[in-house]
């Protein structure tokens, strides 16, 4: 039997009087990889930021891990969000800044893990240089090094092959796909349909803030536009 860990109900969003997300219903279970698509301005990242306790709902209920929204304190304690802004220190260099996020998360990281967590996402050749001279692929790597330290049961993704060159979108794929069989859920926002849609179980397609398709990959009606 699936175990449900995202439940939404009638889930919307307004900004002034326009609804960026409208009455959103689905389930999502443990383990399963859902990609969100749609064109801009369809409501990808209001649901990803509502789903990271960033923004609170206007309308609508859901829980996460079998949390309301409003316990946001249990919430991001297993789920992790790697959106466009990478929250590194910059004067810092890799190793150092993954240290200091284990420090303050209470966690104690040893230096066989230091080396497999730089290894998954190809910086360990630039783990003593600071993250001021990295470009923006090389950060968003790290980034993603810091949340996956934290072994989250649920990962949140705006966009994760944007700003990476090949080898990176062809490593964000593999650790997408060995979190799954972990039993980690993951959703993500994209455009980037050839690189994600293969990683899917679901897709779930958005058009002006309402739900227009949820299901396998191989089922998209032709009338839905992504």
């Amino acid at each position: 039997m699936k175990n449900p860990v995202i439940e939404l109900k009638n889930l919307g969003h307004r900004y002034a009087g326009t609804w960026a997300l409208h009455r959103l219903s689905l389930q999502i279970d443990e383990g399963e990889v859902v990609a969100i698509l749609g064109p801009n301005g369809c409501g990808k990242t209001t649901l990803l930021k509502i789903l990271a306790t960033r923004l609170a709902p206007t309308c609508g209920e859901g829980t996460l891990l079998g949390h309301p929204l409003s316990e946001t304190a249990p919430i991001r304690k297993g789920v992790k969000w790697l959106g466009h802004e990478l929250g590194l220190y910059k004067a810092l260099t890799a190793e150092e800044n993954l240290d200091f996020f284990a420090k303050i998360s209470g966690q104690k990281i040893l230096g066989r893990q230091l080396d497999i967590l730089l290894e998954k996402v190809g910086l360990q050749k630039n783990r003593r240089e600071k993250v001021a001279a990295f470009s923006t692929g090389m950060k968003k790597r790290l980034s993603l090094a810091r949340i996956l330290m934290e072994n989250p049961q649920i990962l949140l993704f705006d966009e994760p092959h944007t700003n990476l060159d090949q080898e990176g979108k062809k490593r964000m794929s593999t650790l997408i796909l060995e979190r799954k069989k972990a039993g980690c859920t993951v959703l993500f926002s994209s455009h980037d349909h050839p690189e994600t849609i293969p990683l899917c179980d679901k897709i779930l397609a958005l058009n002006h803030g309402r739900l227009v398709y949820f299901g396998p990959p191989g089922q998209i009606p032709k009338d839905v536009i992504l």
